[in-house]
């Protein structure tokens, strides 16, 4: 879980919100907060690599 928590923190430092982290990688926000809040267990490999 540790990665996911980088993924929040990057994203709070950079004063991003989701919404926009969204836009910007093209994953949906919906599976955004999922994957931030732990609901998403297995983010696929293909969003992960868009949102970093």
């Amino acid at each position: 879980m540790l990665e996911i928590k980088t993924i929040r923190e990057k994203r709070l430092e950079k004063k991003w919100s989701q919404t926009y982290l969204a836009q910007l990688s093209g994953v949906p926000q919906p599976t955004i907060s999922q994957i931030e809040n732990g609901t998403r267990q297995y983010p696929t490999f293909e969003n992960m690599k868009k949102i970093a």
